[in-house]
């Protein structure tokens, strides 16, 4: 469902010689030519510092001229391109139920129906810290120190280098150019924007936000309104879907949860402090009515419910806690006297053990590349480890690009029971700060059934899929 805003050459003779030996290329009889390898990057681009792993498909006897390249990455910080490449994008998907849940474990890979392959080659990024990306040797012959690349300028100069050097080395510079990321990749993708354009002379064509994590200083206090605002209507698009509220499940109730928390509850938390008894408890009542709680546990909380509050208390009457990454998952709830327990998620505790294993099969059997190393699909280490101090990649970093470059098109999409990065929260920052008409024009927002990686439900990645198609043939 995609709806508008409106009114709703020594450089590369090193390159190859340090990348050529890693590369290997899928044997399989396709329609598309599969590599895996690696490309060294650095401020200097004659003495590289660090190596970035890569899995690129490309389309068999495509015209280069007319046939855009998409680069994409995960989140995190931290995350592998592993969940977009074999779970929603690349030509071959996890086997799964495709009702959102994941599939018993060793997976296994089939085609994908719904791969971009048909319409963009497709360039799969790992930044440094995961996947096999690794610091090269320094020289005392021994890896330089990671850190100088977990931090958010650093990251998005980095995977601004390996896009300049895969489009020398593989002559593509004249082809149609995209960006997608998923989550904190969100965030790259809007700094990148302008990062590429000013930095490099790479301005983008498209840019394909999913679920993002963007860069905003939306205060987590007791006084803000703005946070709960933009969670609500996810929270009660999550009580829809559970049948507490009489709403209903799909995305046609989102513009009547989207229309209450602008209007009566953004007026009753303003007026909370002045308001009587009465008008309290009417207002606790009706929000308690939409987001499936109780309200006295709403009054205790004075209507502000956040996201872990929320996945432990809707079901807890039953033992069970939903998925903070998908309303619509619910799993035991290990210690159900706790309320507010702080658990890890299950999506990123279980889903990397999922994806791993058919993933190593397809790199090392499929496509054939080997080495010593550790795929590291998740690395908390490197999340712990980010400086997140830069205001690089928010809704204005995006909106600035749109303004000045005409040629740019953007899709921003979420899964409508994402509590992780609710998605009218970037509907809103996004309406906020993209002023420009014309520009605004060249915005479009999709919202699909499920949560954080809606992609792992089969109808929504199928939605989402022709929602891409059409936005990359300019048709949307």
């Amino acid at each position: 469902m995609i709806l508008r805003f409106l009114p709703r050459m020594l450089y590369v003779l090193l390159a190859a010689l340090l990348w050529a030996p890693c590369a290997a290329t899928a044997q399989e009889t396709t329609d598309w030519t599969a590599t895996a390898g690696m490309i060294p990057i650095g401020e200097d681009p004659e003495r590289p510092d660090a190596e970035l792993f890569h899995v690129d498909y490309i389309k068999d006897s495509a015209d280069p001229a007319t046939r855009p390249v998409t680069f994409l990455v995960n989140g995190g910080p931290g995350g592998a391109s592993i969940f977009l490449h074999i779970a929603a994008i690349g030509p071959l998907t996890i086997a799964s139920p495709g009702d959102g849940t994941f599939p018993a474990v060793p997976a296994k890979l089939e085609p994908n129906p719904d791969s971009w392959i048909d319409f963009t080659d497709l360039v799969f990024i790992d930044p440094v810290g995961t996947g096999y990306s690794r610091m090269l040797p320094g020289s005392d012959g021994q890896p330089g120190d990671p850190k100088k690349y977990y931090a958010v300028d650093s990251d998005m100069h980095s995977i601004a280098w390996f896009i300049r050097q895969w489009l020398t080395a593989n002559d593509r510079w004249g082809s149609p150019k995209a960006l997608a990321g998923e989550s904190y990749g969100g965030q790259r993708v809007s700094g990148l924007s302008q990062i590429l354009a000013r930095d490099y002379g790479i301005n983008l064509n498209m840019a394909i936000l999913i679920s993002p994590a963007l860069h905003t200083e939306i205060p987590d206090t007791r006084y803000s309104i703005l946070g709960p605002i933009t969670m609500f209507p996810t929270q009660a698009a999550i009580a829809a879907h559970w049948g507490m509220n009489g709403e209903p499940p799909g995305p046609e109730a989102l513009e009547e949860f989207e229309r209450f928390a602008l209007n009566e509850f953004a007026n009753g938390l303003v007026r909370l402090g002045r308001a009587d008894d009465a008008t309290r408890a009417a207002f606790f009542d009706q929000v308690a009515g939409m987001i499936g709680l109780d309200t006295a546990y709403v009054a205790r909380k004075r209507a502000r419910i956040g996201d872990q509050d929320f996945a432990t208390e809707l079901l807890q009457d039953k033992g069970l806690m939903i998925d903070r990454y998908d309303g619509t998952v619910a799993t035991e709830n290990p210690i159900p006297e706790l309320p507010g327990l702080n658990v890890f998620d299950r999506s990123l505790a279980v889903l990397t053990g999922v994806l791993l294993p058919p993933f190593m099969d397809h790199i090392r059997g499929r496509i054939g590349y080997q080495t010593d190393r550790n795929y590291i699909p998740l690395s908390m280490q490197v999340n712990l480890a980010w400086d997140r101090s830069s205001p690089t990649g928010g809704p204005d970093d995006l909106a600035l690009s749109l303004a000045q470059n005409p040629d740019l098109r953007a899709l921003v999409v979420h899964g409508m029971h994402d509590l992780a990065t609710p998605y009218f929260r970037t509907k809103f920052v996004l309406e906020q700060s993209l002023v420009n008409p014309e520009a605004r024009k060249r915005l479009l927002f999709g919202v699909y059934p499920g949560g954080h990686m809606f992609y792992l439900q089969k109808a929504s990645r199928a939605e989402f899929a022709a929602d891409v198609r059409a936005f990359y043939a300019g048709a949307n």
